[in-house]
């Protein structure tokens, strides 16, 4: 009988070590979304309803073709999330995931690993990309950013801020206050960042901002901004689906998503209400050059498995490199 190679197991603390520094993060992003509609395959998320409200269990499955005719530089593999928003309360997180890989070639399992900085980084990276591309034009003025939400999502998203638009002045707000103070004081440190205050509620943090990061808990009510806080330049990019964005700013502003057919199945199954089909894909925008519009922009991006996979490919190599992990035998 064949002896498989043993499988790799990568905790959390295995992961953050093995993270790639932010501008290789970002270029892995921008990859990942080109890839999108050409070298990529991935359905929409695959997912079951557990009886909490408002809670999620998706499976992402994706592979990337690479150019080699044997398949030695694909890229297959699937995250598996599961969120339950009752569970801060309970002293346990929002969402638990790991990420599996397979070799492309043989199907052979390679490595699983907790998915929690995976999803923070690869997600703000996907956000890193939208304001490369959507920022406004700051005329030699530094950037004013509303955070909204000062989770694990909103911290992911500080060193990007930092990076792509220096000397930042940060607004933070959050439901709970203790949590936007934390944030502020990591944001403070954060290079690039210049300045942040703490506010107590999301009109005051939007008015005026040239960029806003929705980050908030997904919970039972959705589309809850007045579009008319917004500036007439702002750039809103809304990781938390619709929560905060509503449809009325969607069918205003070029609306932008990371992927097509993953938003229009989640319009189907009763997502984005009243939302308009998307003007335009990151990928395509990246691809085809397209200049920033007049006018607003807002960039819902779901999360896409490939991304996932990709970073978890990066992560999986510099470990192996490192000798992180524990091996598990087949």
């Amino acid at each position: 009988m064949t002896v498989l190679p043993p499988l790799r197991y990568l905790t959390a603390a295995d992961v953050a070590a093995a993270m790639p520094a932010l501008a290789e993060r970002l270029e892995m992003a921008e990859i990942t979304l080109e890839a999108l509609g050409r070298s990529a395959q991935l359905p929409a998320k695959i997912g079951v309803q557990p009886r909490q409200a408002g809670s999620l269990a998706h499976a992402m499955p994706a592979l990337l073709r690479g150019s080699a005719a044997d398949g030695g530089g694909d890229l297959i593999g699937m995250k598996w999330i599961v969120g339950f928003p009752e569970n801060p309360a309970q002293g346990l997180p929002t969402y638990n995931a790991l990420v599996i890989l397979n070799d492309a070639r043989n199907g052979r399992p390679l490595a699983v690993m907790d998915a929690g900085a995976i999803t923070a980084q690869r997600t703000a990276a996907v956000s890193g990309v939208a304001i490369k591309l959507f920022a406004p034009a700051l005329r030699g003025r530094r950037a004013v950013v509303a955070v909204l939400g000062a989770g694990v999502q909103a911290r992911g998203h500080l060193p990007v801020i930092g990076r792509l638009l220096p000397g930042a002045s940060v607004r933070v707000t959050d439901v709970d206050g203790a949590r936007a103070e934390a944030l502020a004081v990591e944001a403070q440190a954060t290079e690039g960042i210049s300045e942040v205050a703490v506010l107590s509620g999301v009109r005051e943090t939007v008015q005026g901002a040239d960029v806003v990061v929705s980050v908030v808990s997904f919970g039972p009510d959705h589309q809850t901004l007045d579009p008319g806080w917004l500036g007439p330049e702002t750039l809103f990019v809304a990781v938390d689906y619709d929560m905060q964005a509503p449809a009325a700013l969607a069918r205003e502003a070029l609306f932008v998503v990371d992927e097509r057919d993953q938003f229009l199945a989640t319009r189907a199954g009763g997502g984005f209400a009243g939302y308009p089909d998307p003007g335009v894909t990151l990928g395509e925008a990246l691809r085809d050059g397209i200049a920033r519009p007049t006018g607003r922009v807002l960039v819902s991006h779901l999360g896409v498995g490939l991304a996932d996979v990709v970073f978890a490919s990066a992560i999986l190599k510099r470990a192996e490199q490192l000798g992180l992990g524990v091996l598990l035998p087949r």
